[in-house]
């Protein structure tokens, strides 16, 4: 593993989950939520994914991964306006649609290039986890909003998803780092040339 590990993107790989941790504990500690805790709470948590997917598909791109790159993009951005959506429209049919189109759509995109790109990119080894639980969690959004359970069990739903995504996203982001120490470690020469 050791040369594919170089340059991985571990810090995006452990906010992605600290977000996720973040929310899915939120969704269960809070005793009786209601919409505004929905759409804020929720709203905030496909923002800050979006964010760490942006993160991801920079480095991707430093590596010369064009098309996870603008397949990254393209998911950063669907999470930011989904997330967005979520926070100005505040109702349970907003959440279900905007936060379902994105995991969805991300769900999607992270099977794709799992698919075609994990032997180049360290992440996208996870992204079979990630992917299918994102598609999971859209088609159970569905159903519960169909079903019309509510704010609570929306956040039930996805804050479950959430805290999966985080223990997958923990593992491997820790994994990525102990990897990049490992080896930062094993050219102790090279470190010494750089000393005056």
């Amino acid at each position: 593993m050791g040369d594919s590990n170089h340059g991985t993107p571990w810090v995006p790989i452990l906010l992605r989950s600290v977000t996720a941790a973040a929310f899915g504990i939120l969704t269960v500690f809070w005793q009786s939520p209601g919409v505004n805790v929905l759409s804020i709470a929720g709203g905030l948590y496909l923002l800050l994914t979006a964010v760490t997917v942006w993160r991801v598909s920079s480095l991707a791109g430093g590596q010369g991964l064009a098309q996870v790159r603008s397949l990254q993009l393209l998911e950063a951005a669907v999470y930011a306006v989904a997330g967005l959506a979520v926070l100005a429209l505040r109702s349970v049919e907003a959440f279900c649609a905007a936060a379902g189109a994105a995991l969805l759509i991300g769900g999607a995109v992270e099977l794709y290039l799992w698919a075609k790109a994990r032997g180049a990119f360290l992440p996208a080894r996870d992204w079979l986890i990630t992917g299918v639980v994102s598609l999971g969690t859209a088609a159970i959004l569905v159903a519960v909003l169909a079903m019309g359970l509510g704010a609570h069990a929306m956040l039930g739903v996805s804050g479950g998803s959430a805290i999966i995504l985080a223990v997958v996203l923990a593992i491997s982001g820790l994994g990525a780092r102990w990897d990049a120490r490992s080896q930062g470690r094993s050219h102790p020469a090279a470190a010494g040339r750089e000393t005056p």
